[in-house]
């Protein structure tokens, strides 16, 4: 079983071991035991392909949160530079009547 983490847990790999190890020992002629063969390799295949997808995926979306980011930094400092007297003015304002209500107290 996979873990929180996404990595397989100690139990799991002893319990593939052990699948592992009933099917090694099993009469080789035996084209049940081929055919589980078979079906556990195909199985091991498709996870090892789903935890690549799946690290794909996860870096796409880490990518895709820092670009959308860096956008809306952009785009704040932008608007406060098309408008800087406008936020200066307003800072100065809030500044001088923080610095009153402070005074008063």
């Amino acid at each position: 079983m996979i873990d929180h983490s996404g990595y397989e847990s100690d139990d799991d790999v002893a319990k593939v071991a052990a699948v592992d190890e009933a099917l090694e020992t099993a009469a080789p002629g035996n084209d049940a035991t081929l055919a589980r063969q078979a079906q556990l390799e195909t199985l091991r295949t498709e996870i090892a392909n789903l935890r690549e997808e799946l690290a794909a995926i996860v870096a796409g979306t880490s990518r895709l949160a820092v670009t959308e980011a860096v956008i809306v930094l952009e785009t704040t400092q932008n608007r406060i530079r098309d408008h800087l007297a406008t936020v200066l003015i307003a800072a100065g304002a809030i500044g001088y009547l923080w610095g009153a209500s402070i005074r008063r107290r």
